[in-house]
């Protein structure tokens, strides 16, 4: 009996490890916060350490006049653009990340994340989603939005969704059975011959974007 118990703990333990490390991916767009100027609607120009949150779905940056702290922009609708390196992102009507990766063809990719609350541990690494847990708050003050973190979420999948423009509209796609209909039908089997040859993944915007560009060829 004892010896049953101890393999049943061995098993639960095994099958936690795995889990944990599968659930949940990295938070942020970037490994680390990068260098960028933001362009504000009213002329306003700064340049901060930014990164795109995924778990929250924001920008947030680093305040280097207030000791390192993580922080968000107060005014997120104030925002025009936001150049990261050679890299121009701007944030659509619910606040979400779009990097203009191309203007002709025009070609945009908007980043959401699609989170849940970690919940809180129960026995034997099992969680409870309905478990009491902080909540993730934010307090205003001067202009900023500081951020009071304290609540663990889970960054459970990341969805990247296209815009590209056809006959002067903008069209969404997020798969390639999306993206074929978008074109006339005698133009599908070229395309799906350079979707299987290049191996496109949608998951990879730069791949996408080469996909694109061929696409508005024929």
């Amino acid at each position: 009996m004892k010896k049953l118990i101890y393999s049943l703990i061995i098993c639960l333990m095994i099958v936690t490890g795995r889990l944990s490390a599968q659930e949940g991916k990295f938070e942020y767009l970037f490994n680390d916060f990068q260098k960028s100027l933001i362009y504000y609607k009213d002329g306003r120009v700064f340049g901060v350490k930014v990164n795109y949150n995924l778990a929250r779905n924001a920008f947030m940056f680093i305040d280097e006049n207030d000791n390192n702290n993580i922080k968000l922009f107060a005014e997120p609708d104030m925002v025009r653009i936001l150049k990261i390196d050679n890299r121009i992102f701007q944030l659509d009507s619910k606040g979400l990340a779009q990097e203009v990766l191309n203007q002709e063809p025009y070609l945009v990719v908007t980043y959401r994340g699609k989170s849940r609350p970690q919940g809180k541990q129960v026995g034997y690494g099992g969680r409870s989603e309905t478990a009491a847990v902080d909540s993730y708050s934010s307090l205003q003050s001067r202009g900023h939005s500081y951020n009071l973190e304290t609540e663990k979420i889970i960054l459970a999948d990341i969805e990247k969704r296209y815009t590209i423009k056809k006959n002067k509209k903008q069209k969404q796609f997020q798969s390639s059975k999306q993206f074929l209909k978008l074109y006339p039908a005698e133009q599908e089997e070229a395309i799906k011959r350079y979707i299987k040859n290049n191996k496109i993944n949608f998951d990879e915007p730069q791949q996408v974007l080469q996909l694109v560009k061929y696409a508005e060829t024929l």
